[in-house]
């Protein structure tokens, strides 16, 4: 059992620096690991860990209670997604910075500090991502440009970037193409899955959007923009990010909803920042496109679902004839 005597420990009167807020759903392992990796590479001053658990039913909040008792932990009655939470957490925060972290993440040594002291020594920031890598240590698509026309052709989830990445188009949506991995840059919106922001930038800004799961931080971040503040990538801060392995995809249900709520994420986001006025023409345009390619995205994640259940019960069949 790591040490946990360091989290929310201060000496009377000391004020808590970091508040690291991790919002969970039915992400049990991951989430211990999650917490695991914060105690074993801790900030180096004061902090806290608080989890909010969205009326999870695998037992998570009682792991945490029992696993890691110095962690604040608040439960949910019913499942209120990922922006209804973290504003719950915003609220109950003692920290002067406010670290948002995925339970599906692996936090490596000096990542916190390092973006930490890069908000401290840029007043201007009024967030920092770190770098985000995948499983097998890729470099995710995790600092982008804001959500335009062109990302929605050549942006991370177009069919075009996935089959060629390198394009130019392609590279000025995918911030992180063209940089050398060591030096800061202002960025679009960096993902919410680890981005710190000192708390005064939060209370200027306002809570997250409740109605978005997806663009919750294209959306967060545009609005730290508007308020006069810059968004930065810090490629030298790293956390492993094992994408959506957590509560929003661990069932056919789940995986079907969130394709519902990218592209209803996508329509709010367009009608909030793009295109205000309540019809013209071109949001004609956009919302018959949205229109298309949402039901096309279904017919793939049917096809998705029902290509695992037959290697599911090919596996099955397989097994049981040896």
């Amino acid at each position: 059992m790591p040490d946990q005597k360091s989290v929310g420990e201060c000496e009377a009167g000391q004020a808590i620096v970091v508040s690291v807020i991790i919002a969970t759903y039915n992400a049990y392992e991951l989430l211990a690991d999650c917490l695991q990796s914060i105690y074993q590479n801790p900030p180096k001053e004061s902090y806290e860990i608080i989890v909010v658990d969205d009326a999870s039913t695998d037992e998570t909040s009682e792991m945490v209670r029992t696993r890691f008792p110095a962690v604040r932990l608040f439960t949910n009655k019913i499942n209120s997604h990922y922006a209804t939470s973290n504003n719950l957490a915003f609220k109950e925060a003692l920290g002067e910075y406010l670290y948002l972290l995925n339970n599906d993440t692996v936090v490596l040594p000096n990542a916190i500090d390092s973006m930490l002291a890069f908000l401290r020594d840029h007043p201007e920031a009024g967030a920092v991502g770190s770098k985000l890598l995948n499983e097998d240590g890729t470099i995710q698509w995790s600092v982008k440009s804001l959500p335009n026309l062109g990302s929605a052709v050549f942006g991370a989830r177009s069919i075009i970037s996935r089959m060629f990445p390198g394009n130019r188009f392609t590279r000025q949506h995918l911030l992180h193409l063209d940089r050398d991995q060591i030096t800061p840059f202002i960025a679009g919106y960096v993902s919410s899955a680890s981005v710190m922001m000192p708390r005064d930038v939060v209370r200027k800004v306002g809570d997250l959007d409740w109605r978005l799961s997806y663009h919750v931080d294209a959306d967060y971040s545009k609005r730290i923009s508007d308020a006069g503040y810059n968004n930065y990538y810090l490629p030298t801060a790293t956390v492993i990010h094992l994408n959506h392995k957590g509560g929003t995809m661990v069932s056919w249900r789940r995986r079907f909803r969130s394709v519902v709520e990218f592209h209803r994420g996508s329509y709010i986001y367009y009608c909030k920042h793009i295109q205000k006025t309540s019809w013209a023409p071109k949001k004609i345009v956009i919302v018959m496109g949205l229109w298309v390619r949402f039901f096309v995205s279904l017919a793939i994640q049917a096809l998705s679902e029902l290509g695992h259940l037959a290697r599911t019960f090919g596996v099955k069949i397989t097994g049981g004839s040896g």
